[in-house]
């Protein structure tokens, strides 16, 4: 899939992050789920998914992520 990003808008309804957020509260969303709503949106070419996987793929979890430097 050169070219393109997975994107929130890709999953059905029920398990986009926001709606899991609702029904089953934070505890029941994974990392990349509670960063995807931390960031809000993707920016060109780069869905806000794909930006989240790579930070935690990156950092290896929140916790990590939060305490990273410029």
């Amino acid at each position: 899939m050169k070219g393109s990003s997975f994107t929130i808008h890709d999953l059905p309804k029920a398990e986009r992050p926001r709606e899991r957020l609702k029904q089953f509260g934070p505890e029941a969303l994974s990392a990349q789920e509670l960063l995807v709503l931390i960031i809000g949106r993707g920016v060109s070419k780069k869905s806000v998914m794909t930006i989240a996987q790579e930070l935690v793929v990156k950092f290896g979890n929140i916790k990590a992520i939060s305490e990273a430097t410029i």
